[in-house]
């Protein structure tokens, strides 16, 4: 009988914080009662157990790295210098070795060969196509490493009133004792 007036009185708190906050502070209730003086009590906390729920975090990680990249020359550099030097060289060769009318024919041929060595030359090419470049250009990714937590979402708080044993939930930890708001309402 007593466990049963205790739960109807904590409905009634209950029921009349609803109310008050209905009434919008004009002082009566929809029967024209003013309501009592709201009279506070406290309750012994029994015990407080935290209530835990798991969230994913996921952090963005940025990976990056260093990679060779070739880059073909489209048209080789023209040098007519190069091409002069390697020719008069060549043409300077083939001139000492060359003896009567093969002198002439040496000759040329060591100035035409000099030319296109000196060309090669000076352009960067072995002879073999278009010369390639290498560059070393940073290449990124993002990716997302993701954890699991734990965070506490509530408490689950046990007390004592008046002999009995309650539970509640709440967003806080309540400390050793919990207020409460107690009214009496009128009896039909």
């Amino acid at each position: 009988m007593k466990a049963l007036q205790t739960t109807i009185a904590v409905i009634v708190l209950l029921v009349a914080n609803a109310a008050g906050a209905a009434n919008n502070g004009h002082g009566h209730n929809k029967h024209g009662f003013k309501p009592r003086q709201d009279l506070y009590e406290y309750a012994r906390v029994t015990s407080v157990q935290r209530i835990y729920r798991e969230v994913e975090i996921s952090r963005p990680v940025r990976d990056c790295w260093e990679e060779p990249v070739y880059h073909t020359r489209s048209q080789p550099r023209r040098s007519a210098g190069g091409m002069l030097v390697g020719g008069l060289v060549g043409g300077f060769i083939g001139h000492q070795l060359g003896r009567g009318n093969a002198r002439k024919v040496a000759t040329v041929i060591g100035t035409i060969a000099g030319a296109k060595i000196g060309h090669d030359v000076v352009s960067g090419q072995s002879g073999h196509g278009s010369p390639e470049i290498a560059r070393y250009e940073e290449h990124c990714r993002t990716r997302y490493e993701v954890d699991y937590e734990k965070i506490i979402d509530g408490y689950d708080v046990t007390y004592n009133y008046r002999g009995n044993s309650y539970q509640v939930e709440m967003p806080y930890d309540p400390g050793k004792r919990i207020k409460m708001r107690v009214q009496f309402a009128p009896v039909f």
